[in-house]
């Protein structure tokens, strides 16, 4: 692991490299490759939940916080925590009307979709039948 982080921080020290962190996570990406909004997909499609999360909201806009809990099988209150982090990182919008809440994608879909199926094909696989919906 030493020999790893040393050749890592050599390459951010070189600019060959950069690194972000999210949460726990610390990523590496190639520098000039992608542009800030870029890197912030990247970091989202990297989480699985927030990923799911993002991608259902494509499938189903203005989906409420109820619909995702069921969906994502986890409680209200980290559905809410999750939210908030794609919302800090500009990707969705919250509408509020009294005790309902909505999300709805902020960013271009096919940006997302293209990240997606370059960068994570495993996850483009699993995913390209309901996707395939979304492109039309």
């Amino acid at each position: 692991m030493g020999v790893i982080q040393y050749q890592l921080y050599a390459l951010e020290k070189e600019r060959k490299i950069i690194s972000r962190r999210r949460g726990f996570y610390k990523r590496f990406y190639p520098t000039l490759v992608f542009g800030d909004r870029e890197l912030e997909i990247m970091d989202v499609l990297g989480q699985e939940t927030e990923r799911d999360l993002l991608l259902f909201l494509m499938q189903n806009p203005n989906a409420s916080q109820k619909e995702l809990s069921g969906y994502a099988r986890v409680s209200p209150s980290s559905i809410n925590w999750h939210m908030q982090r794609l919302s800090k990182a500009r990707l969705i919008e919250t509408t509020r009307k009294g005790t309902n809440v909505k999300y709805l994608v902020k960013v271009n879909r096919a940006e997302i979709l293209t990240l997606l199926k370059n960068y994570h094909p495993a996850i483009w696989e699993r995913w390209a039948d309901r996707l395939a919906d979304i492109l039309d």
